[in-house]
């Protein structure tokens, strides 16, 4: 249980980040970038160079690698989510995610029997992620964007980080089991792999596409290096709470998830002005409704 609510908690953190960025003029793309290179480095460097190295040639390695190819798009895009919709919006549109995985867990693993409270849960989970994708309104905070200006935002940004971070959830959920890490230094060795590859692409990036030159401020660099440490943190703790709850894998997200939309949710009321509309609370509801059903005995 410790390590699920070090993940909710770190995860709740990682949204606040990029909540405030806009308030101290930090570059979000270069900030992503340097993110990477930050959480690639610690991960590396607390599992080991010479461990990390020895399990280059694993299939959860390759898998890691095809995952850091989405990194660096979908952390961008679920900067932009929160930044013009608000913490509330992007934590539905991410950790409602869940059904992805969860559909193909219970399609595969045997251990995760299909229950009608599941597929109630999986038809709730639309309409939650619609409703909350509503934006809600700051009080006095100029760092939501006026959406109304991109209506286009309402439902592009929230798609795209609702499938890209279903299918980034059931990697890390099928190369979670014994087969493939039993310690926390092949954990941290295959959290390296997709931040290492993310980092490589968007340093390449720098090199050759002129209009991607980084301009790398105080902020943005100091920015970049705490994104990049709670980053670490916030998978670590996934994937250890993967090993360490009782829960077949279809559950794990679940838990992670309805902890941090409620996180998520009441740090954007009370830290940063938000004001929820009838349509954000019925969506919040709908999402909490839907991870409770997941949550009962088979």
């Amino acid at each position: 249980m410790i390590a699920l609510a070090l993940s909710i908690l770190v995860s709740t953190l990682l949204f606040s980040c990029f909540r405030l960025f806009p308030k101290f003029n930090v570059r979000l793309e270069e900030a992503v970038v340097l993110n990477y290179i930050v959480a690639g480095s610690v991960a590396i460097g607390i599992a080991g160079p010479s461990h990390a190295l020895g399990r280059v040639a694993e299939p959860s390695s390759l898998a890691g690698a095809v995952m850091g190819l989405a990194f660096l798009y979908m952390f961008k895009k679920i900067g932009e989510c929160t930044q013009h919709l608000g913490m509330g919006v992007v934590a539905i549109a991410t950790k409602m995610s869940m059904v992805l995985p969860m559909s193909i867990f219970i399609l595969l693993d045997p251990a995760d029997p299909f229950t009608w409270p599941k597929a109630a849960a999986v038809l709730l989970a639309f309409p939650a992620v619609w409703l909350a994708s509503s934006p809600g309104r700051s009080a006095d905070d100029p760092g939501i964007d006026a959406a109304d200006d991109r209506p286009d935002l309402d439902w592009t940004l929230p798609a795209i980080v609702f499938f890209g971070s279903g299918l980034i959830d059931f990697g890390f959920g099928w190369f979670s089991s014994e087969a493939h890490m039993s310690s926390d230094a092949d954990r941290l060795s295959f959290a390296a792999v997709p931040f290492t590859v993310a980092a490589l692409i968007g340093l390449l990036r720098w090199a050759f596409t002129p209009s991607a030159k980084p301009v790398l401020s105080r902020a943005t660099v100091l920015g970049g290096i705490i994104l990049g440490v709670i980053n670490v943190g916030s998978l670590f703790f996934l994937l250890s709470a993967y090993e360490s709850m009782p829960f077949p894998r279809s559950a794990i997200v679940p838990s992670n998830n309805l902890g941090i939309v409620l996180a998520t949710s009441l740090a954007g009321i009370a830290f940063f002005k938000e004001r929820p509309d009838g349509r954000n609370i019925l969506g919040w509801g709908l999402a909490t409704t839907a991870l409770v059903l997941l949550l009962l005995p088979d």
